[in-house]
């Protein structure tokens, strides 16, 4: 671990970091699961970049970080996907919006419009 110059610990042991999601239920069951937040990462910052396997495959890494909750301890860990991984997330991130209910589902794909539209994605004005 290293130290910034804010006194807070850096992990880059993604064993460090945890939660859980357990339960009865399934994923698609409403108030059927149990959250563990016990050293959950809450989320402040994300990064994403285009790489390239060994082979020269295109893939995707996503670099996430935060507090471990409950702590001072941050995590900083790198995730490597290829496409299928990405549309996974993508695609689950949708769903569960619009189970949420459909006010949430209709604010997270206008929001998701918006950056379309304004090229948010490209990076292009």
């Amino acid at each position: 671990m290293t130290r910034k110059k804010s006194g807070l610990r850096i992990s880059g042991d993604p064993r460090k970091s945890g939660g859980d999601i357990a339960g009865p239920g399934g994923p698609h069951d409403r108030n059927s699961v149990i959250v563990d937040t016990t050293n959950a990462v809450i989320l402040d910052a994300s990064t994403v970049t285009q790489v390239e396997t060994l082979t020269g495959t295109p893939a995707l890494a996503m670099l996430l970080e935060g507090r471990i909750n409950k702590t001072t301890e941050r995590a900083r860990n790198l995730y490597l996907m290829n496409e299928d991984g990405a549309a996974a997330l993508v695609t689950e991130l949708i769903a569960l919006a619009h189970r949420i209910g459909p006010e949430f589902g209709h604010r997270f794909t206008a929001r998701l419009q918006h950056l379309i539209d304004t090229d948010a994605f490209t990076g292009e004005k």
